[in-house]
């Protein structure tokens, strides 16, 4: 059964799977990897045929009897970021602490292997017999939690993309108020003809900074101009693409609020390309105060997000889940403005 088992995982007999259900391969690829668009009755046919020819095990016992329990998988988009680097640090010292093992991996989107049928990391950390995952910055379906609810694997997941499902605990900084503080702080200075650039609008992350922005701007009794709104979807490209955009308006802003550190850069060099200097002639800030924004010239005004202790709760969180306890709900960690050269006193 074990060389079975094998040949499912390597490939080749995922037809043999996918005729005796009755369906193609790529939808045995989706029901392996928790993805969503496969109908109900669909899916228990698969997962049966799974059954059968011995992929599936049954539901584990709980965390303390999987394995050494001391097993953790941290999945996260962009490993290579300054933003991972931090969240990781606060992981892997609350690991330390609690007597933990990590394994962090790339998310499916930054491997390239979303359609992979054993690629794919649900299907890796199910394999390993892990005690719990801690997801950052990793977008999921229904599909896959409910997966992960089958083989009795506690989750947690650090700043949400989407709207969680019920139970699941989640772990961010406080967007709103931050972005809120940032443009408070544009206003105090004297600007009132504030841009904003922000992310990716499904993002929750970036709703709320958009919110936070908004509202201090109705606070101040300055009206929301759709003209002043663009996207950067967290890119430096885009956001450089956004500034020139604004900087082209009858009106320009004087100040521009983006809503990460990257697209902040972005804009100041946007503003430096058309011979303009950052602060004197455009006030520019960003948000999360990753190493960017403390070197890049001039310094950088921002939003500083807890990233340690982002990881240190969420890491925290799960070995809790793992021991059995019963934890919900959403944690939200205060942000810090930090204030530096890019922003000044509209003249």
């Amino acid at each position: 059964m074990g060389h079975v088992v094998d040949a499912v995982r390597s490939g080749p007999t995922m037809a043999v799977v996918a005729r005796m259900a009755g369906v193609s391969v790529p939808t045995v690829s989706k029901v392996v990897n928790g993805r969503e668009g496969v109908a109900t009755a669909t899916r228990d046919r698969v997962t049966a045929a799974l059954k059968q020819v011995g992929y599936l095990r049954e539901p584990s016992t709980p965390a303390d009897q999987r394995g050494s329990g001391r097993l953790v998988d941290v999945v996260m988009h962009g490993l290579r970021s300054t933003y991972a680097s931090n969240v990781l640090g606060g992981i892997e010292a609350a690991a330390r602490e609690i007597g933990l093992d990590v394994v962090v991996a790339a998310s499916d989107a930054e491997l390239g292997s979303r359609e992979s049928p054993a690629g794919g990391w649900l299907d890796h950390l199910i394999d390993r017999g892990t005690g719990g995952v801690l997801l950052v910055l990793v977008e999921t379906t229904s599909a896959q939690h409910e997966w992960l609810t089958h083989f009795g694997i506690p989750c947690v997941i650090v700043d949400p993309i989407t709207t969680p499902p019920p139970g699941v605990p989640t772990v961010a900084a406080s967007n709103e108020k931050g972005a809120y503080d940032v443009t408070r702080h544009l206003l105090d200075l004297g600007h009132e003809r504030i841009a904003h650039i922000g992310g990716s609008p499904p993002k929750l992350c970036s709703k709320a900074r958009l919110s936070g922005y908004r509202t201090a701007l109705n606070e101040a009794g300055i009206e929301l101009r759709s003209d002043y709104v663009l996207d950067g979807n967290f890119h430096e490209p885009e956001a450089i693409t956004a500034m020139h955009q604004l900087l082209d308006l009858p009106e320009p802003p004087t100040a521009v609020f983006a809503a990460s550190d990257l697209m902040a850069v972005g804009a100041c060099r946007a503003i430096r390309a058309r011979g303009l200097e950052v602060g004197r002639d455009i006030s520019v800030a960003g948000f999360d105060d990753v190493d960017e924004a403390r070197v890049t010239y001039p310094a950088l005004t921002t939003v500083r997000q807890p990233l340690i202790d982002m990881g240190r709760v969420g890491l925290d969180l799960l070995a809790r889940r793992m021991r059995g306890e019963e934890i919900t709900g959403h944690t939200e960690l205060p942000t810090e403005l930090v204030i530096r050269e890019s922003t000044v006193r509209r003249h």
